[in-house]
């Protein structure tokens, strides 16, 4: 078990956390979430001991084995296997005293070696390295390619792959998916599922997040609070104990008021003296209740100026790529106002290809495009981050192009999350979120009539994600994205077009259909390793099965799920009247038995469908 026990922490006079207890037993899964600069890396490095608490401690096994997602490594010309398999670092000890042993003829020390060398799975280690390797998206090509020669969102899959393969006790991610594209987020998901240690997972993606982890801690005001389930059951749990605070917060102050009231009125009466001052010694040592949940940050809407062509994008008979090097062909498409589309296709298909053509930022090499005339384009891409000038500030880059008065600036970039002198700091000092939003902002303030958005939540907290998703869906534009963030994808796009196959097609279906595909496409290819013998006829047939075996268990899952939220509910509702002393001092004592026979009664029939919805889950995994 790893606990974090009243842990106090901060840089110079800041404190980052006050009094923050955290409890991770064996084999559990937590995601960690909370606003960007709440401290959430803080955490791994107390959790790693690159840093010491300034008072509580951090207790777990001392013979846990931590693995880490490294995001920055000198880079090196070790192969990407090879490179994978030394975060194995017990195994490559052995094999150099291996090397030495043989050539010393040390035939004794040769012989334990080799028993040690076998126990450690030297002989499966590169095989479950190129196994990580493709579930990242690597070709087999790729694999004796040095670590150099790959840009830095694949040498991010190669730490993540190095970190996946050696042996852990305790696995620290922090926003593994941020370089990932849809396919291996799905793939990292199942990977997850079976892994048997203990995860702590930084992430700002609410579907992954409820795929892999059962806790939840979230960050607030210089503490955290702990949630049993994933991320969905963690904001209804929130939702309920906000509720409850403001119920409790205002008849905190009506007790206030009554007290205040007591007290202006006999306070000049001699007579009264005592007890005035008893009610002011009771103000004092009343608790104070926050009154309500957390604003968010972000207040802004997404407009599109003038009038809305129809179509305002077409596409005919092109070719798409660089030079010589044809991507896609035969591409014939028409995007119309208050289209929402997601381009799915694995890595490398020419999802960001097509987005750059559609941008004018790639000439076409063939055909037509036509960006009719009162279309605007906002385009969004992970690089132009590093256009923005890194002396200038968030203010600056605004003023530059607006001609507005400082308040009407300060107001636009309050709305985006930056406020008070916030907005004079130079970009150098911006995190990649603060960054990402102020691209955004820039874009936005253009009212682009069409939206091109190529993964504009890397880098994003979840309220920042909650705010755009709800931004784009009062959009009258129209949006094309390329996302790996499932919950966007889910909430925003209304039809999917595959990139595949070096053309574009539109997608009959919605992601879990995608999933399935994909899914499918899997278990083809395992199978065909297995045995080439099998018959097509007898592998469609088991497929068939296979599928309608999946379909009947997610069926089920699904029941499962929307009766656990029932319960959940009652049993939520039935708890909050239990402790409310008022409502405790109405009832009667076979009232009351009844409703704690209920609660129990509800209790156990809620572990018990978790239960089985647990099982399924892991039929599923297996399935997968």
């Amino acid at each position: 078990m790893l606990q974090l026990n009243g842990i106090w922490f901060g840089f110079g006079d800041d404190d980052l956390f006050q009094d923050l207890s955290c409890t991770l037993h064996a084999g559990h899964k937590l995601g960690v979430v909370g606003r960007n600069g709440i401290g959430k890396s803080t955490i791994f490095n107390l959790v790693r001991g690159v840093l010491e608490p300034e008072e509580g401690e951090i207790v777990m096994p001392p013979r846990w084995r931590i693995a880490w997602l490294r995001q920055d490594m000198p880079a090196t010309d070790r192969p990407a296997i090879e490179f994978v398999v030394d975060g194995h670092k017990k195994l490559r000890v052995v094999e150099r005293r291996l090397r030495e042993a043989e050539a010393k003829n040390d035939v004794h020390a040769f012989s334990d070696l080799h028993e040690e060398y076998e126990r450690l799975g030297g002989f499966q280690a590169e095989s479950q390295a190129g196994s990580i390797l493709s579930g990242l998206g690597f070709e087999k090509a790729d694999f004796e390619k040095p670590y150099q020669a790959f840009s830095g969102g694949w040498r991010i899959r190669l730490n993540l792959a190095q970190t996946l393969s050696q042996p852990s006790d305790l696995m620290l991610l922090d926003e593994p998916t941020n370089h990932l594209d849809l396919e291996t987020t799905v793939w990292l998901q199942r990977w997850i599922a079976r892994y048997p240690g203990t995860l702590m997972c930084i992430s700002h993606d609410r579907e992954f997040l409820d795929r892999t982890v059962n806790e939840i801690l979230h960050l607030e005001r210089k503490s955290g609070v702990q949630y049993q389930g994933n991320y969905s059951s963690f904001e209804l749990q929130r939702a309920a104990r906000l509720d409850s605070q403001a119920k409790t917060y205002e008849r905190q102050e009506k007790e206030r008021q009554r007290i205040q009231r007591f007290i202006d009125r006999f306070r000049t009466y001699a007579t009264k003296a005592k007890q005035v001052q008893s009610r002011i010694k009771m103000l004092d040592r009343m608790d104070a209740t926050a009154p309500l949940r957390e604003l968010s940050p972000y207040s802004f809407l997404i407009s599109a100026r003038g009038k809305l062509d129809r179509p305002m994008v077409l596409l005919d008979d092109a070719v798409l790529g660089y030079g010589e090097h044809v991507v896609l062909q035969n591409v014939r498409e028409r995007i119309y106002p208050g289209d929402r589309i997601a381009l799915l296709g694995v890595n490398g298909a020419g999802k960001s290809t097509f987005l750059k053509a559609l941008a004018k930022e790639l000439p076409l090499l063939e055909g037509r495009l036509e960006v009719t005339q009162h279309t605007s384009i906002g385009y969004f891409a992970q690089h132009q981050l590093e256009l923005l000038d890194a002396d200038r500030s968030a203010y600056e880059h605004i003023e530059e192009v607006s001609g507005e008065h400082e308040q009407q600036i300060r107001n636009f970039l309050g709305s985006w999350g930056f406020g008070g002198d916030d907005i004079f700091r130079p970009i150098s000092t911006l995190s990649g979120g603060e960054k990402a939003r102020l691209v955004l902002a820039m874009i936005v303030r253009e009212k682009p009539s069409l939206l091109i958005l190529d993964e504009p939540t890397n880098h994003l907290d979840l309220e920042m994600r909650d705010a755009l998703n709800s931004a784009l869906n009062q959009y009258e534009g129209a949006v094309l994205m390329v996302a790996h963030d499932q919950h966007l994808l889910r909430q925003c796009a209304d039809e999917f077009w595959l990139v595949r196959d070096g053309t574009v097609t539109h997608f009959d279906g919605d992601l879990d259909d995608y999933e399935a595909l994909i899914a499918d496409e899997e278990l083809t290819s395992r199978q065909g390793e297995k045995s080439e013998r099998t018959s097509r006829r007898d592998l469609r047939r088991e497929r068939a099965r296979e599928r309608e075996s999946r379909h009947q268990t997610v069926k089920r899952r699904r029941q499962l799920e929307a009766h656990i939220e029932e319960v959940q509910s009652e049993s939520a509702t039935l708890s909050e009247v239990l402790a409310d002393p008022e409502t405790m001092q109405e009832i009667n004592n076979q009232e009351l038995q009844s409703k704690l026979r209920r609660y129990g009664y509800l209790r156990k029939k809620l572990q018990k469908l978790e239960n089985e919805w647990s099982d399924l889950v892991e039929t599923e995994e297996e399935d997968c």
